[in-house]
């Protein structure tokens, strides 16, 4: 039950705020959603109808925890809990005659823009090679989320590439209308247009929702913005919670300056600042405050540790991927071996490419694992082939769903016949499926014609099926059936286990939909679906470790947490290296990291990581630097080694104790006296993190002209002579400067 004596100070104070504009600023691990659900609790105690709170958050997990926990505190139903998208959908299916749309509208996938793009790009008679669908997509994505329509790019595009992508973007918009169809952004801008064009709906949502909580106000982008704002602006009554420190989705339209300039757009917003910190150990709090204050778009705050016991950081340097994943691999078992839960151990990387060496290591060691990844899971063959007959079923217009399925499994309808049913189609203005209905009728189409007909019979009687309140379920297993999809996976020359397994699985999952919705319905169960999340596939049960991206991270934590790859052009990522917004942000995003864990935090880098095939020297993360982690180089006598190197000690805040069990080296060339900074392990693994180094004559010289297969031609800048590991640091006619592995660089060189 709730109490406000299980409340700190500051949490109290966000809690019994009741009107007007309140900013919770809540750092990792400071009891954030404690507060909003609490929150709740107190406004309906003081008087509030549950059905006059709104709370919005992020990811379908992070609402469906919240609603779990107001359950749990005794709150009455009515209060809706969801995100952003759900929130639109439900808001667009009842005002969706004045959004211009009908209410059963699809949801497309990416997989279903990037088909309706390729369209559009033909179109207007546009090469995929010079815009390319996933490039132009994302233009069209960050154009929606500055609620810029095709019309009003049109008139600003000033050069022939956004001219071309304005037509597209145009051709675009008018096939989605055609298949009464959204994507993603969509949703959010027709919600945002809605209450900034028709007063009176904004009106009707103002009274209804008349006490606003935005959760992770952080990764708002300008719709999101507008639509709260929208939502609040009669009664004034909106609080937000986040932490700028905590902003890392830029790349999708996050705006960081909607929650700096909160206090402008709402002048006399109340402030409190939740810096009680009840996750993470001081030591790993003391990093994170080290790294952030590097920022200058933030707002200051400390996080203070309520935990007392610490751990020793851990960062480790390896000669390439493989050896940091076989370390890691070990360490997790040793972990396990002491007593550690697997579910409790995570690896967080900056790509998902990054995780193909780790699989391989715990492979290989018996490391139970699962990677984090779920719409993975619904980019299957097979699942998205379901999903489109669903789809089909749901919004008879949705001619892409039809033209997937029309003829999978194979019921001997080819090409050239669904391109004919298409343009009769068109021609008719009527859709697709409306056109297979017709099909007997029309002559272009002879002898396929009862074949199309048979299939908008069959679509016709699952539509006659999917009432609302139906077994989603049964729904799914009927079209598995009937469609002859389960026919033909059994029947298949190749083995389909896994595709049979994988739908087996989305019935299961529809089945389970159908036990927990308050009124199971077709379009809301593919509302829910289509807006899958990786974060959502986290397990926290799975009896495994977890890996998974930084950014699907967020909101997570863990008793254990491995942050791997902290290296220049990784974390920060390379396009970071002149755009200092780009860099704040990669900065926040290893702040993310970092605070995801609550005692172990494991660090690791490499020397040498190979990136698409080819393997390059490694430089360390700069933000290494900014944290301690890796010291400025400064000498300390030290023997000469046998390999003719002389040894470096860390130096610098930490040595000794927290950061000091590693050693670094200056590896010195004999001949050429130029050297390379090696930062090697700990002590213990010293030996076997060491580069195999044996001394000859290089190949190469600083000056020597050279040419690359792939990078063009170029001059020899440095040449580190370390055998088979030496190094060639190229600047490049492009303008690039390239540090490669001799053995692995394809560099030829230009007799002059």
């Amino acid at each position: 039950m709730f109490s406000l004596d299980s409340l700190t100070v500051s949490q109290r104070e966000a809690v019994e705020h009741k009107d007007g504009a309140l900013l919770v600023i809540a750092g990792p691990g400071s009891g954030k959603t404690r507060v909003i659900t609490s929150r709740i609790v107190r406004l309906i105690e003081k008087g509030v109808r549950p059905y006059n709170i709104c709370a919005i958050t992020f990811t379908n997990k992070a609402a469906e925890e919240m609603r779990e926990r107001v359950r749990a505190m005794g709150v009455p139903p009515g209060t809706q809990v969801s995100t952003f998208h759900s929130l639109c959908v439900r808001i667009l299916r009842q005002y969706a005659e004045a959004a211009g749309i009908d209410p059963n509208f699809s949801i497309y996938s990416d997989a279903d823009q990037k088909k309706c793009v390729k369209d559009a790009i033909a179109g207007v008679d546009a090469s995929s090679d010079n815009f390319q669908p996933a490039k132009v997509l994302n233009v069209i994505s960050n154009l929606k989320n500055d609620l810029i329509m095709p019309e009003d790019f049109k008139k600003t595009a000033n050069d022939y590439y956004q001219k071309m992508v304005a037509k597209i973007y145009n051709r675009y918009q008018d096939m989605m209308h055609t298949n009464n169809a959204l994507d993603f952004d969509d949703l959010l801008v027709k919600t945002a247009m809605l209450l900034r064009d028709y007063p009176e709906i904004r009106e009707q949502l103002s009274e209804r929702f008349k006490y606003l909580l935005v959760d992770e106000y952080q990764d708002t982008n300008r719709a999101q913005y507008q639509i709260a704002k929208g939502i609040a602006i009669a009664h004034g009554n909106i609080c937000v919670t986040g932490d700028p420190d905590q902003s890392i989705y830029r790349w999708r339209g996050a705006d960081i300056k909607n929650i700096l300039a909160f206090e402008q757009d709402w002048p006399h917003a109340k402030i409190v600042k939740l810096e009680e910190n009840f996750r993470s150990s001081p030591r790993i709090l003391e990093l994170a405050d080290k790294l952030i204050a590097n920022n200058k778009q933030r707002k200051e705050k400390r996080l203070i540790p309520t935990i007392k016991a610490s751990r020793d950081i851990s960062c480790n340097v390896y000669d390439d991927e493989r050896g940091e994943a076989g370390a890691i691999a070990d360490e997790i078992l040793s972990l396990i071996a002491a007593g550690a839960d697997p579910n409790d151990i995570a690896i967080l990387y900056r790509t998902n490419s990054m995780s193909r060496s780790i699989e391989e290591a715990f492979v290989k060691k018996n490391v139970p694992y699962i990677i984090v990844r779920g719409v993975e899971f619904y980019n299957r063959k097979e699942i998205r082939d379901m999903v489109a007959y669903l789809k089909l079923i749901s919004n008879p217009a949705d001619n892409v769903a039809l033209d997937r399925i029309i003829n999978t499994p194979a019921r001997g309808i080819g090409e050239t016949s669904i391109k004919r049913l298409e343009l009769y189609a068109a021609e008719k203005g009527i859709s697709m499926l409306h056109a297979a209905g017709q099909a007997q009728t029309i002559d272009s189409l002879k002898a396929a014609a009862t074949k199309i007909k048979e299939f908008a019979n069959m679509i016709d009687g699952f539509a006659k099926a999917a009432v609302p309140g139906c077994s989603v379920g049964k729904l799914l297993a009927d079209v598995y059936e009937k469609s002859g999809m389960h026919t033909a996976l059994i029947t298949s020359k190749e083995s389909q286990e896994d595709a049979m397994g994988n739908i087996e699985e989305l019935i299961n999952s529809a089945a389970l939909y159908d036990q927990s919705a308050e009124e199971p319905s077709l379009f809301d169960y593919l509302q829910t679906i289509s807006l899958y999340s990786d974060s959502d596939a986290y397990d926290p049960d799975s009896g495994k470790v977890s890996l998974m991206t930084l950014h699907a991270a967020k909101g997570l934590e863990f008793e254990n947490a491995f942050v791997i790859g902290l290296e220049d052009g990784i974390l920060p990522h390379e396009r970071s290296a002149e755009n200092e917004k780009e860099l704040e942000e990669e900065r926040r995003l290893f702040f993310v990291g970092i605070t995801r864990a609550k005692m172990g935090l494991y660090i690791s880098r490499v020397l040498n990581r190979t990136i698409r095939g080819q393997m390059f020297r490694s430089m360390p993360s700069k933000f290494l630097y900014e944290t301690g982690l890796v010291s400025g180089l400064e000498r300390t006598p030290a023997p000469q080694m046998d390999n003719g190197f002389s040894r470096y000690a860390p130096g610098g805040a930490g040595a000794g104790r927290v950061y000091g069990r590693s050693v670094e080296l200056q590896m010195k060339d004999p001949k050429s006296q130029d050297s390379q900074v090696y930062k090697v392990g700990r002590a213990s693994t010293f030996a076997a993190s060491l580069p195999k180094i044996n001394v000859t004559a290089g190949s190469f010289k600083k000056g020597d002209a050279v040419r690359h297969p792939k990078h063009g031609a170029g001059v020899v800048k440095e040449y580190l002579n370390l055998g088979a590991n030496s190094v060639i640091t190229v600047g490049f006619d492009n303008g690039q400067t390239k540090t490669l592995i001799q053995k692995s660089s394809e560099l030829e060189k230009i007799e002059q």
